[in-house]
């Protein structure tokens, strides 16, 4: 590894955890920040496309798992961190992008191929749409309960994954499929008007 030897080297993941849990010595939870910095960064920089912007996400990042392991049991932490790290660029991303679109532009222009929450992919070729506020709203009316209410918390409230699991009492897994489906619905809704 590019850090070089470390103390605690030789412990795994979940080992490193308890003992911070236990003794609240930060240097296990600076072995964890160091085995995971590169991918952090690597992942935010995808994402935001500024290296500073990449690097204030990821100090806030370890900072949250600073005080996030002292109170919650996880599992398998690297999936764990990578959907904090998913969750923290996404808030920051929408906000970064609300500073100069509303939350109805950033969902047309993701309909419209601009989708840019699509986190540590490549962005891909996107074709030029103009999507109006009223068949936004027309094709939304079309969705499913869970569908409209997931797309509203998401888009309109400009709620994150995890806020609007808390807000419905769906899981993570279920407000992506609800969101995806969503789009995918609204989007053959106006392609099939014309739009």
């Amino acid at each position: 590894m590019v850090f070089g030897s470390k103390v605690n080297s030789g412990l795994t993941d979940e080992e490193l955890i308890s003992k911070y849990r236990f003794s609240h010595d930060n240097s296990y939870l600076g072995e964890l920040f160091l085995r995971y910095l590169p991918y952090v960064f690597g992942g935010a920089l995808g994402v935001l496309k500024n290296q500073k912007d990449a690097e204030d996400l990821t100090m806030t990042v370890f900072y949250k798992i600073a005080s996030d392991l002292r109170r919650i049991e996880v599992k398998d932490f690297s999936a764990w961190l990578y959907q904090l790290t998913k969750n923290l660029c996404l808030v920051e991303s929408k906000k970064k992008r609300a500073d100069t679109n509303d939350s109805k532009n950033i969902l047309m222009d993701e309909l419209a191929g601009k989708d840019d929450n699509n986190l540590f992919i490549n962005e891909v070729e996107s074709k030029e749409v103009k999507i109006d506020a009223n068949n936004l709203r027309l094709g939304i009316n079309t969705l499913n309960e869970s569908q409209k209410v997931c797309i509203d918390l998401f888009y309109m409230q400009n709620k994150s994954y995890l806020e609007v699991a808390e807000a419905t009492g769906f899981t993570l897994n279920q407000v992506k499929t609800n969101i995806q489906n969503g789009k995918r619905l609204l989007k053959t809704y106006l392609e099939n008007r014309g739009v």
